[in-house]
């Protein structure tokens, strides 16, 4: 990585997005409001669209701001659009952001914190019920789930050495961080810095055939064996656990009631 020059922004926030209007607007407004006067100081702003057709472009090209820029070009999808923008990118670090997503103030505090080769993370909150996602992670933890992706702050070189697989159409940050766990080190913030949509996403929706195909063999090469057979019994490790949540609740209800009905006798 370069090192910076004083006086330079430090951070890129990409947001890729298509056909998302209605989105763009009331997320551009936020990231404004929240860096305030750190837009262009220390961060700057590049939306990379896919070729919307409802009005995006038009939006984008009244911006007229010196600190944002955009691009507008057919990419195959989410990821490409990520790669494409990456490799736009001047300053020495990346942080992505949908359009439905919203910054928080921890953000200009986590930046702050920005040093090194080093990958780092931080927490979301899920727009649905405010719940933070999700604390430290570990290549045992990442076989379970993955770092929000609205949570990290890459290198960009490291991004540009090793742009995403577009074999993962929904998944392919999930595999990019299994892979870039082995080289290099993840810090973790206990900072909030974004609030994530949790619903209506593809990752919510729908499942990555390929990246569930390769997840395995993804950690066998680059983490080792246990990870590899945590891997593979992932599926029903998580299916216990979720029946035991369910045989918890079952109990307590039942203590619950028991508990009125003796009451009641009383």
């Amino acid at each position: 990585m370069n090192k910076r020059i004083e006086g330079q922004p430090k951070v890129t926030i990409i947001i890729p997005t298509f056909n998302n209007l209605k989105n763009m607007r009331g997320c551009i407004e936020n990231v404004k409001l929240v860096l305030g006067a750190d837009l262009g100081k220390n961060v700057l702003l590049h939306i990379q669209d896919g070729e919307s057709t409802d009005g995006t472009y038009d939006f984008l090209n009244q911006l007229r701001s010196p600190h944002i820029s955009y691009g507008v070009e057919s990419d195959r999808g989410v990821y490409d659009a990520m790669n494409r923008a990456i490799n736009k990118v001047v300053t020495d670090w990346v942080f992505f952001l949908g359009g439905d997503d919203r910054l928080l103030p921890g953000f200009v505090s986590a930046i702050k914190e920005l040093h090194g080769p080093n990958i780092y993370y931080a927490n979301v909150r899920f727009a649905s019920d405010n719940r933070r996602y999700d604390g430290r992670f570990t290549p045992r933890k990442l076989v379970f789930r993955n770092i929000c992706h609205q949570a990290m702050f890459f290198p960009t070189s490291a991004l540009k050495v090793r742009p995403y697989s577009l074999d993962y159409p929904i998944n392919s940050d999930w595999a990019h961080n299994i892979i870039l766990m082995r080289y290099y080190p993840f810090k973790y913030l206990a900072i909030d810095v974004a609030r994530f949509t949790d619903t209506g996403g593809l990752s919510s929706t729908k499942n990555d055939i390929a990246f569930d195909t390769d997840k395995g063999r993804l950690f066998l090469e680059n983490h080792g064996y246990f990870e590899f057979f945590l891997c593979r019994s992932a599926p029903l490790l998580t299916n216990l656990f979720r029946l035991a949540k369910k045989l918890a609740r079952y109990f307590k209800l039942h203590l619950q009631r028991t508990s009125r009905k003796y009451n009641t006798k009383k």
